[in-house]
């Protein structure tokens, strides 16, 4: 029986007032993601240090531009043969606080509803200079069946809210207490995540934003 779902997965976040990441699973696949949005009328950057061979995507424009059409970059993708999420930031900043952070919601139309499980995750970490503030909170993205099943395994060991919308799940949210009581550091956190949903089958993208670290990976 063939494996349902898609080769490529694509992510679409904003990270500028006009400019949007695509994030590829897998990453080698970045031409593939390339060419379908050309096809479409659209023109990305590719971006790392193994590019074009690998690498992720970045969407300009030389205005800012509506969460809108970061779903029209992910419809097109799917359209095209390759499974796309696209996700706005509501009622934030963008100032880079996590506490600024207060809900993402999925974007666009035609996203594929099942998916390989294949999730983005991603962990902001706000930390403040006596600690007293620090805090935690990862989001997992994705199709709904598949944030379905990750929610199901995840709330067994970590504090989850699952975004819905009528079209199904569309984010989870995954809080870390830990982190704020100084009990447990972030990476350990995503370790566990990683062996919650690895158990499961589920693979993907993986990021974490810490500004009081020299590096996010």
């Amino acid at each position: 029986m063939p494996e349902l779902g898609f080769s490529t997965y694509v992510f679409v976040e904003r990270i500028a007032a006009n400019a949007a990441a695509l994030h590829p699973f897998p990453e080698h696949n970045i031409a593939l993601v390339r060419d379908a949005l050309a096809d479409a009328g659209f023109e990305i950057s590719l971006l790392g240090p193994d590019a074009p061979a690998t690498g992720e995507g970045v969407y300009f424009q030389s205005e800012p531009f509506g969460d809108e059409v970061m779903g029209l970059l992910a419809d097109s993708l799917t359209l095209r043969g390759i499974g796309a999420y696209a996700y706005a930031l509501v009622d934030s900043s963008m100032g880079g606080e996590l506490a600024d952070i207060a809900l993402f919601t999925r974007v666009g139309d035609v996203f594929p509803r099942c998916g390989r499980h294949v999730l983005m995750t991603r962990m902001y970490i706000h930390r403040t200079p006596t600690g007293a503030g620090n805090k935690a909170v990862t989001w997992a993205f994705g199709s709904p069946a598949d944030l379905e099943e990750a929610n199901a395994l995840l709330s067994q060991r970590f504090d989850t809210e699952p975004v819905t919308d009528p079209r199904g799940m569309a984010a989870i949210e995954i809080r870390h207490p830990e982190f704020a009581a100084g009990t447990a550091e972030p990476m350990i956190l995503l370790d566990e995540i990683f062996q919650v949903l690895g158990a499961a089958g589920f693979e993907g993208i993986t990021m974490c934003n810490d500004p009081g670290q020299p590096s996010a990976s």
